[in-house]
């Protein structure tokens, strides 16, 4: 009863930091907003530029973070994350495709996000696929994800071999993240993807209990361990793809998010997907704010921001782990 009562209160605090990082972030960052100014900007300030922005951080952060949580507890691997298995790499190979069928040969096709979006899903498939094939286990999944992860890197870097200097800059600008471009609606959608997978999620999470212990004990207990891998890939995927469609590709929420889960004693299923949802979108309200102000005006690539936190993070966590 009492270690409920803890979870919960530390649930509450992460909520509350959620909140009043982004209540900071709208009306202190980058500048502190000056309500005496004329009324017309100041809500086209708030409600066209701020408030989405917000909104897009909250979002994606916590479905990487949730994308996160899920993939470390099907694959018994702490250092997985959303990206492990191919889909960022995917995701640049669709959104490249695009801008260099626009900028060099004059093509205007689907939008980058679209293609990203789209490939990431054909990413993931063939992983399904050729896991079928092999047998669903955690290793064949891994082996499987990282050889995808590798061909898309090598076919993107062919694209970017041969495109024009613009192409190329417009690559690596929408591969480091962006929170900019995000509008109301991109974050409606997510939000509702998100409501989506951590409803089914939780109502999975007695069996994701059983599959943490081992395959065989989950097994016994009448769990279908292939079916739920495969599940759980797909709203991974669903979750991620979304993510890196809308704002571009941003690392480590989704490695570190669950670490910090753990590291709070938050390690029950249902616990880890809630709290790395919330941390997630803790982390990149944070990591917004960061990159907005470090080298103000200029806003800093976010992806840059997250790597460059979250790499001593993740050393701090597992060392203090170890210790401990």
């Amino acid at each position: 009863m009492k270690n409920g009562k803890n979870h919960t209160i530390k649930i509450a605090l992460i909520f509350l930091i959620v909140i009043t990082s982004s209540f900071v972030s709208l009306f202190l960052f980058p500048t502190r907003i000056d309500f005496a100014m004329e009324r017309g900007r100041l809500t086209h300030v708030l409600m066209n530029i701020r408030l989405p922005e917000i909104l897009i951080a909250i979002t994606a952060g916590a479905c990487l973070g949730l994308a996160g949580a899920i993939m470390q507890v099907i694959l018994d691997n702490s250092l997985a994350s959303p990206f492990t298995l191919g889909i960022s790499a995917a995701s640049a190979f669709g959104a490249a495709v695009s801008i260099c069928l626009e900028l060099n040969i004059g093509i205007l096709w689907l939008s980058p996000g679209i293609t990203a979006f789209v490939c990431s899903l054909i990413s993931m498939f063939l992983l399904i696929f050729l896991s079928s094939l092999s047998g669903i286990n955690k290793k064949n999944i891994i082996l499987i994800g990282l050889a995808l992860n590798f061909f898309f890197n090598a076919a993107n870097t062919f694209l970017q071999y041969f495109s024009t200097p613009d192409a190329v800059y417009q690559i690596t600008f929408w591969t480091t993240g962006s929170l900019t471009t995000a509008t109301l609606k991109d974050s409606l959608v997510l939000a509702g993807i998100l409501v989506c997978s951590i409803v089914v999620s939780i109502l999975f999470s007695k069996d994701l209990g059983l599959i943490q212990q081992g395959e065989r004990t989950a097994v016994m207990y009448g769990v279908n361990v292939n079916f739920e891998r495969i599940l759980f890939l797909l709203i991974c995927s669903l979750l991620a793809s979304s993510t890196v469609s809308v704002v571009g590709i941003i690392g480590f929420i989704g490695l570190v998010a669950p670490h910090i889960s753990r590291l709070l004693k938050l390690e029950s299923p249902k616990l880890l997907l809630l709290s790395s949802m919330l941390i997630g979108s803790a982390l990149l309200v944070i990591a917004d704010i960061f990159s907005k102000t470090i080298l103000h005006p200029t806003i800093l690539p976010i992806s840059a921001i997250t790597s460059l936190f979250g790499i001593p993070l993740l050393i701090f966590l597992l060392f203090f782990r170890r210790n401990r």
